[in-house]
């Protein structure tokens, strides 16, 4: 508690362009869950987050909530307690889950690019054979644009289903679902656990959206 106290009380010392910052990032953590190095108008805030990671450690306490920190990837996330799960459908648990080993494959390759990036085409074609399924356009529309929301891929076309159409794969995919939960993943969505999709096992961490119904996946997500 001490120690708790008085990083907070170092907010004080701020100047006021970092407190601005401070500001700007903590908005951005409890709205989008997210701060990635790399995107635009993005890197000041990680900067200055990673330099002050105890001030956010004691001021996320006060909230019993936390934050996590990955300079390997580059992504900074807020952490929050069980009620904060946002719920997803078992399509979606299987997208996000498929983005996240298309993120694993493309992430080996050499490229000049901030962050790796597949076609929709690309997705599609491994989502069908890893569900045995298909998507049709306007449910594969409605998942991209939700994942897309919540910062963890992002379509760079106002066409979301055209098949050459490029998607963004962001190290915060790495974050929300890491290398031990993809077994257990894979498990849950094989359909061992008798239902349409299953709470999303320990080491699937933040995005944030408002919880919806559907039975699913349950994932982090940063506006409680």
């Amino acid at each position: 508690m001490k120690s708790e106290i008085e990083y907070i009380s170092r907010i004080v010392e701020l100047t006021d362009s970092e407190f601005d910052l401070f500001k700007a990032s903590l908005r951005m953590l409890l709205s989008k869950t997210f701060i990635i190095r790399g995107r635009e108008q993005e890197e000041e805030l990680y900067d200055f987050a990673v330099r002050n990671i105890p001030i956010y450690d004691a001021w996320f306490s006060c909230m019993d909530a936390g934050i996590v920190k990955d300079e390997s990837l580059g992504v900074i996330a807020f952490r929050g307690g069980s009620g904060t799960r946002l719920r997803l459908s078992r399509e979606e648990t299987c997208a996000l889950l498929v983005f996240r080993l298309l993120y694993e494959e493309k992430r080996a390759e050499l490229s000049l690019a901030s962050f790796p990036s597949v076609a929709v085409l690309d997705f599609t074609q491994k989502y069908d054979a890893m569900t045995n399924g298909n998507l049709k356009k306007t449910r594969l529309e409605e998942i991209l644009r939700r994942l897309q929301a919540h910062k963890l891929i992002d379509v760079l076309s106002s066409d979301l289903s055209d098949a050459e159409s490029l998607i963004v794969l962001y190290p915060s995919l790495a974050v929300s679902v890491n290398k031990d939960s993809l077994d257990e993943l894979l498990i849950s969505l094989s359909g061992k656990t008798g239902r349409d999709g299953a709470d999303a096992p320990e080491g699937t961490d933040t995005v944030d959206g408002t919880e919806d119904a559907a039975s699913g996946s349950g994932v982090w997500r940063a506006d409680t």
